[in-house]
């Protein structure tokens, strides 16, 4: 694939939420105004858990990876992932959809997240999001329960 990833830095964070809202309404997106928000983005960036997908200098993706304090109380996931990376807010932009890139992105990032010393991958999706259910599908990731968060059910 001819993209590069790299990590988010502050410069990106209006081109990043600007993706992000360009996919509020699409379908299976959950997704508002209000989330994922600056402050998410920024608190990635500062984490140093996201990562942009870039065609040349446009950035056609996005998403975190990395440890999420709010997912560790869901009780539903694997008991042999003890130190696990959370993937989450995963965007594509449209005009780049279908084409691998989601999978391509998730996969650099399971690569990474070993370097990282991640033992396993953690991620909520909709259940009303049919596209990243079939990355995930595609990639043979394990549905490990069903929960209620956020006002949206989630697997």
């Amino acid at each position: 694939m001819k993209y590069k990833i790299t990590k988010a830095t502050n410069e990106n964070t209006e081109e990043i939420l600007k993706l992000y809202h360009s996919l509020i309404g699409k379908d299976g997106c959950t997704w508002a105004l209000d989330y994922p928000s600056k402050e998410d983005i920024k608190k990635d960036i500062a984490k140093q858990a996201l990562y942009i997908v870039l065609n040349k200098k446009e950035i056609i993706a996005v998403a975190a990876a990395g440890e999420d304090d709010e997912l560790k109380e869901i009780n539903c996931y694997s008991k042999e992932i003890l130190n696990p990376c959370d993937l989450a807010r995963i965007g594509v932009k449209e005009a780049y959809q279908n084409k691998g890139i989601a999978k391509f992105l998730i996969q650099y990032l399971e690569t990474e997240g070993v370097k990282r010393g991640f033992d396993g991958i953690h991620f909520l999706v909709s259940k009303t999001n049919p596209h990243a259910k079939a990355v995930y599908d595609h990639l043979n990731y394990t549905c490990c329960g069903e929960i209620k968060l956020y006002e949206k059910e989630r697997n």
